[in-house]
C-alpha cells in the first residue's frame, strides 16, 4: 500500500470523527474527567491532576493544546480524531507484516473507517484512539522483533490505559526467551508513574484505578466472571461488527509472532471479565482485531472483498452517524446555566459529571452514588447547589430528595431549560 492511498483514508478518519464530535451534544463522562486534568495540566496544576484515578497520558497530550487556548472539549476532539487518523499508519504495517504482498493493509485501514463505535468513540473524548496508537506501534516493533521499543510502547500505553501492560504480556508468551526484554520497558513507565504520583503527594500508587473499583458498591456484575461470560460475545460482536467476526476466523492465518495478536485480545477480554462487559472496553483491542480481520478477508476472493468493504464502510458510516445513545444536551445546558449563577467557590454535588465540568467543577468520582453517600456530601456547609437525575438506575432519587428538604430546595429552571431537563430528568437544588 503506497502512501497517498493510506494518508487519504487516515484524511477521512480525522474528518469523520471531527464532524461527529461537532454533532455530539457532549462529551462523555470520563471525557470531562480527562477535560479537567488536562486543564489542570495546562494551568501547572500537576498535583491537582494526579489526584484523579484516570492515567494521566491522554490528559498529558491534551494539556499543550488547551495551553494554546484550544478549547478543551474542541482539543480533546481533534486529538482523538489525530490520533485515529495516525493509526493507519502502524496498522497497514501490521496487516502487511501478517500478509506480505497482498490488499491487507488497505483493507485493514478500510475496516478502521467502517467502525462506527471506534469513530464515536474518539468524538466523545475517550482515551481509546491514543491507547489505540501507542499499542500498535509496539505491536509492529513486537512482529519485527525490536523488543526494547515494543516495551517502551507498552510503557507509554500503560499511561494512558492499564491494559497496555498486556501488549508486554502477549510477546512474552508468545517468545518467553527474548521478548522478556519489553518488560523492562513496561516495568519502568509503571515505577515512572508511581514516583510522579508520589511526588505529587498522593503516594506510590501507579494504578489508583484499581483501588477505586474495589471499592464500588454500585456495579452489581462486577467481578462476576459467570454472568460476565454470558454477556462478553455480544459485547465482542458490537464492538467492531463484522471485524470482531472476521478477527476470530483470521486467526487460523497466525504463525510464530504473530500469535502475540490472539494473545492480546484473549488477555484483554480476561482482565474484562474480572470487572464488567462493555462493548466499548472491547474497542482496546481493535489494533489486533482489526489485522487479524484484514488477513482473514485477504484470502477470499476479491470480488467478495470488495463487497464487504464497501458494505462495511456504508454501514459502518451510517451507524456512527447519530452519535452517541443518550441526549446529552440538557446536562450541557444545565450546567453551563449553573456557571453563570453559582459564586466561583460555591460546592456542586452530582453524579452527572457533565453538569459538574460545564458548571466549572470538578467532575465527580466516575461511578453511582448511593443515596446515603449523596446526602453526606450535601451536609458540607460549603455546598450551595445538588443536582440529581430522577432517572437513575439506582431508584435513589426519592430517598435524596427527602432528605435534602431540610436545607434544599428545588429550583424551576428557566423555559429554555426546563423541557430538555424533565425528558433527561435532571433535579437542581439550591440551600434555602
Amino acid at each position: 500500500m503506497t502512501a497517498r492511498p493510506r494518508l487519504l483514508i487516515g484524511a477521512c478518519v480525522f474528518v469523520a470523527v471531527v464532524v461527529l464530535g461537532w454533532r455530539e451534544p457532549g462529551p462523555s463522562g470520563d471525557g470531562t474527567s480527562y477535560m479537567w486534568m488536562a486543564q489542570q495540566f495546562a494551568h501547572g496544576e500537576w498535583c491537582s491532576a494526579l489526584s484523579m484515578v484516570f492515567p494521566p497520558g491522554f490528559p498529558l497530550l491534551l494539556a499543550p493544546l488547551i495551553a494554546l487556548g484550544l478549547d478543551p472539549w474542541a482539543a480533546g476532539v481533534f486529538a482523538g480524531a489525530l490520533c485515529l487518523a495516525l493509526l493507519t499508519a502502524p496498522l497497514a504495517r501490521i496487516a502487511a507484516d501478517l500478509a506480505p504482498g497482498t490488499q491487507a493493509p488497505m483493507v485493514a485501514v478500510l475496516l478502521l473507517l467502517g467502525s462506527p463505535h471506534l469513530l464515536n468513540n474518539a468524538a466523545e473524548v475517550y482515551s481509546e484512539p491514543p491507547f489505540l496508537l501507542a499499542m500498535a506501534w509496539g505491536t509492529l516493533a513486537g512482529l519485527r522483533r525490536r523488543w526494547w521499543w515494543c516495551g517502551a510502547c507498552a510503557a507509554a500505553a500503560w499511561w494512558i490505559r492499564p491494559e497496555g501492560l498486556l501488549l508486554a504480556t502477549s510477546c512474552v508468551l508468545t517468545a518467553p526467551r527474548r521478548a522478556w526484554r519489553t518488560l523492562v520497558g513496561v516495568a519502568g513507565g509503571v515505577l515512572a508513574l508511581g514516583l510522579l504520583r508520589a511526588a505529587a503527594g498522593h503516594g506510590f500508587d501507579p494504578l489508583p484505578m484499581l483501588a477505586f473499583h474495589e471499592l464500588r458498591d454500585d456495579l452489581p456484575d462486577r467481578g462476576d466472571v459467570l454472568h460476565n461470560l454470558r454477556v462478553v460475545p455480544v459485547c465482542f460482536f458490537e464492538s467492531l461488527l463484522p471485524a470482531s467476526v472476521l478477527a476470530l476466523v483470521g486467526v487460523r492465518h497466525c504463525r510464530g509472532l504473530a500469535w502475540a495478536l490472539p494473545a492480546q485480545i484473549v488477555l484483554q477480554a480476561g482482565a474484562i471479565l474480572t470487572f464488567v462487559v462493555r462493548k466499548r472496553f472491547f474497542l482496546s483491542c481493535a489494533v489486533p482485531m482489526l489485522a487479524l480481520a484484514s488477513r482473514e478477508l485477504t484470502s477470499w476472493p476479491m470480488r467478495v472483498r470488495r463487497i464487504v468493504l464497501a458494505i462495511s464502510v456504508a454501514v459502518g458510516l451510517v451507524v456512527a452517524w447519530p452519535g452517541s445513545a443518550d441526549n446529552r444536551a440538557a446536562e450541557v445546558e444545565v450546567g453551563r446555566w449553573l456557571a453563570q449563577r453559582l459564586p466561583p467557590d460555591a460546592a456542586l454535588v452530582t453524579d452527572l459529571m457533565r453538569v459538574a465540568w460545564f458548571a466549572g467543577r470538578r467532575p465527580p468520582a466516575p461511578r453511582h452514588f448511593s443515596a446515603e453517600q449523596l446526602l453526606q456530601q450535601a451536609n458540607d456547609p460549603a455546598v450551595r447547589c445538588v443536582v440529581l437525575s430522577s432517572n437513575s438506575k439506582q431508584g435513589q432519587f426519592p430517598a435524596v430528595e427527602a432528605g435534602l428538604a431540610f436545607a434544599f430546595v428545588r429550583v424551576e429552571l428557566p423555559a429554555s431549560l426546563r423541557s430538555a431537563a424533565d425528558d433527561r430528568g435532571i433535579a437542581v437544588f439550591m440551600r434555602r
